[in-house]
């Protein structure tokens, strides 16, 4: 996720939905001098001077809230999910450099959740896309029906980095105390909008006045003396103080009684059976196995018992983190100085290690390379030598607590084959981090596409099911088998572009070769199509330059290869899959960020689809049409400022509270939605203050990296459990069709 962080596209005519985006950090050890807001628009009078509106938005004046100064808009929306407020700039620029961030307090007044954005653009980039994460310059949130006020926030950028910038390194963001998070550059603000995108026709929501506001890298200017080690002995950010952070190893004892006590207070729901199945609810089929069955227009998972089942989960209930290969802790070369570390002869020392070859990242292609493990150092000194046991001991009973009935991906088998929770199980079709069995033309985030084409590709999934995974084979406590993860495969031309664009000897290529000598007759016919000039077949196999996917038949031959590609793929995982264990799903590839050309070739293989989406909820989210399959949630989650981690995650939000809301509206929309199976949080534990393997330092977790359960965080994953199935069946009455 370091250069292309996972996340979900919407359609171009809808904008995808997140969070509220609060980048200035809450955290306070010394009190920043407060600087007074500076209101660049407000709306005492409307129209306002240089405010523009979509025809399918309409604006009015609106009272203002109790506690709030005058000055509010009421947005209303003509169209479904449509309309936008475009603020512009007098004299083209506004220079907002003293401040952190663009603010605008929302509210809903209506009765169902309501989508809005907020977005910034510079005047190097005023309307066009720009190479750079959304949440920089986007601020994305569901806002819920009961009329609270909501800040959605943006962070501004600075063309000017500070002087430490450069010793953050392999950090996918820095403390916000020394160095901004936004990109689009406050000294030259060309354009504000706010629009809605996930709103009924009629429903719409009031916007206060739009403010620069915040202090921006308040300490950018102290020496490096002061600001390294940049976290303690425990891996906590050392410069900020918080609800709930470590200050001593002598804090441990005391926040594993007072765990003991809380899991002790809370049982799982009472009509949950054994595998979490809704055990007051119809009883259906039982196979043995989890299987999937759609009753009254809803899709279900069905669990062995023959109960309907909705996937609660948590991906990587684990330590350490298995893609391909096991990583764990953070990287130490280049940036000893982050650190506070202890001796290597101590009794903590048993926790420094020797990582594999990173996959991504700054350390890509440095080979292996030294790490601590901070989460696992907390673990031993909160637990003592038994500290393994105990995680995997204390991590069901959690889940059982939580309400939270799946193990997701990427998770210890030594926990999951307890069998005591469902799980999933993932496969890597080709390793991770090498050329093995991959189209040498491709990249992606997660490595270069696989393959199927390659006879010993098969080979290679087979005897990883059967050597690897052979534990989970034919086990009825196991959902079924993921096969990869988010692999770019890109627009309907990409796959094929990328095949002809390899060598001469890549297997895929070759049965491309094939395949066109079938369809034309001789080399001429293709090269008068294709607008080409190939002295033969050899000459084609040889060339390495795709045809102009501008010229109508040239696109229609890649479109036919890609679909050839794609389909001899997820047919190929399928075949693997169940000769291995016929009675599993096959629970698809996890995309990040599918076109409907590739879900409705997955879907003739794919049991279930699987889809990785960062948003604040899934209201807007539709299968590609003609495609009936249920869906999973393979990943999704929201993170806070305010605990010390510095990029607070993919779908940002302004705190904790704010963190507990988004939980509950996300997995609420899920349960709405009559094709979702299942949702998946990303993930157990939160990631390094200094970054994993690849940079990426989110506030992902249930459990920071001291194994303190976010208490607020937790109590929304109760709540929401405590009523799943009457939540899902109560959607089933009142299901409108998703058009």
């Amino acid at each position: 996720m370091l250069e292309l962080p996972r996340r979900f596209h919407f359609p171009a005519a809808v904008f995808a939905l997140a969070a509220v985006l609060v980048a200035t950090l809450s955290l306070r050890a010394a009190q920043t001098p407060p600087r007074a807001p500076r209101v660049l628009v407000s709306w005492e009078r409307w129209p306002a001077a240089g405010v523009e509106t979509a025809a399918t938005l309409a604006a009015t004046a609106d009272a203002a809230p109790a506690a709030m100064s005058p000055g509010w808009l009421r947005l209303t929306a003509k169209k479904e999910n449509d309309g936008a407020l475009v603020l512009r700039a007098p004299g083209g620029a506004w220079d907002l450099g003293a401040f952190a961030e663009i603010a605008v307090p929302v509210r809903n007044p209506g009765p169902a959740p309501v989508g809005v954005m907020l977005e910034i653009r510079d005047t190097a980039a005023p309307d066009g896309p720009v190479k750079a994460h959304p949440r920089t310059y986007r601020a994305r949130a569901a806002l819920p029906a009961d009329g609270s006020t909501v800040w959605l926030a943006v962070p501004l950028g600075t063309k000017n980095p500070g002087p430490l910038a450069a010793r953050f390194l392999s950090m996918q963001a820095a403390p916000a105390d020394f160095a901004r998070h936004g990109f689009m550059d406050g000294a030259d603000i060309a354009q504000i909008s706010l629009r809605l995108t996930s709103a009924a026709a009629g429903a719409g929501i009031a916007v206060g006045p739009v403010q620069a506001r915040g202090v921006p890298e308040p300490w950018r200017d102290w020496p490096e003396s002061r600001v390294f080690p940049l976290v303690d002995e425990f891996g906590q950010y050392a410069h900020r103080s918080w609800p709930g952070k470590i200050s001593s190893a002598d804090d441990f004892a005391a926040r594993r009684e007072a765990e003991d006590a809380d899991l002790a207070a809370h049982a799982r729901p009472r009509d949950w059976n054994r595998y979490g199945g809704w055990a007051g609810g119809p009883q259906r089929r039982a196979t043995g196995f989890f299987r999937v069955e759609k009753i009254d227009g809803q899709w279900w998972m069905i669990d062995p018992d023959g109960r309907l089942f909705w996937s609660h989960g948590v991906v990587r209930v684990a330590t350490r983190q298995r893609v391909g290969g096991v990583y764990r802790g953070t990287p130490l070369p280049d940036r000893e100085h982050l650190f506070r570390l202890p001796p290597k002869d101590s009794p903590l020392g048993r926790f420094y290690g020797t990582e594999a070859p990173s996959t991504r990242g700054y350390y890509l292609g440095k080979g292996a390379h030294a790490v601590y493990d901070f989460l696992e150092a907390n673990l031993f000194r909160k637990y003592g030598e038994g500290w393994t046991a105990e995680f995997e001991d204390r991590a069901l009973r959690r889940l059982e607590s939580w309400g939270l009935n799946t193990i997701a991906n990427s998770s210890d088998p030594a926990v999951y084959l307890r069998r005591k929770t469902p799980y999933t199980a993932i496969v890597y079709s080709a390793p991770m981090g090498g050329a093995e069995f991959r189209v040498e033309a491709s990249d992606g985030n997660w490595g270069k596409l696989p393959d199927p084409f390659d006879p010993a590709w098969r080979r290679h999934m087979d005897r990883v099911l059967r050597t690897e995974l052979k534990d989970s084979l034919n086990d009825p406590w196991c959902l079924g088998f993921f096969v990869d993860n988010e692999l770019k495969w890109g627009d309907p031309c990409h796959t094929a572009e990328v095949v002809l664009a390899s060598p001469p000897a890549q297997p895929a290529k070759r049965a491309f070769v094939d395949v066109l000598k079938n369809k034309y007759a001789d080399i001429a016919a293709l090269n008068a199509a294709w607008g080409a000039a190939h002295a033969d077949w050899d000459a084609l196999l040889a060339a390495t330059t795709p045809p102009d996917r501008g010229r109508p038949d040239a696109k229609a031959d890649l479109e036919m290869l890609s679909d050839r590609f794609i389909d001899e793929y997820f047919g190929g995982c399928r075949a693997a899959l169940k000769a291995a264990s016929p009675h599993h799903l096959y629970l698809g590839a996890r995309f990040s960020h599918p076109t409907w050309f590739v879900t409705r070739i997955a879907a003739r293989h794919c049991d279930v689809i699987s889809e990785n989406i960062y948003a604040p909820t899934l209201d807007v989210f539709r299968l590609a049409p003609g495609v009936d399959l249920p869906v999973l949630i393979g990943e999704f989650h929201f993170g806070a400022p305010d605990r010390g981690l510095f990029d607070p995650s993919l779908v940002p939000v302004a705190d904790q509270a704010a963190r507990a809301t988004a939980y509950r509206e996300y997995v609420a929309s899920a349960l709405r939605h009559p094709s979702i199976v299942g949702t998946h949080w990303f993930q157990f534990y939160d990631q390094p203050a200094t970054g994993r393997f690849d940079g990426e330092n989110f506030q992902t977790g249930l459990v920071d990296i001291c194994d303190t359960p976010y208490a607020e965080t937790i109590a929304a994953v109760r709540a929401t459990a405590a009523s799943l199935y009457q939540t899902r069946a109560a959607a089933a009455k009142k299901q409108a069709p998703i058009k």
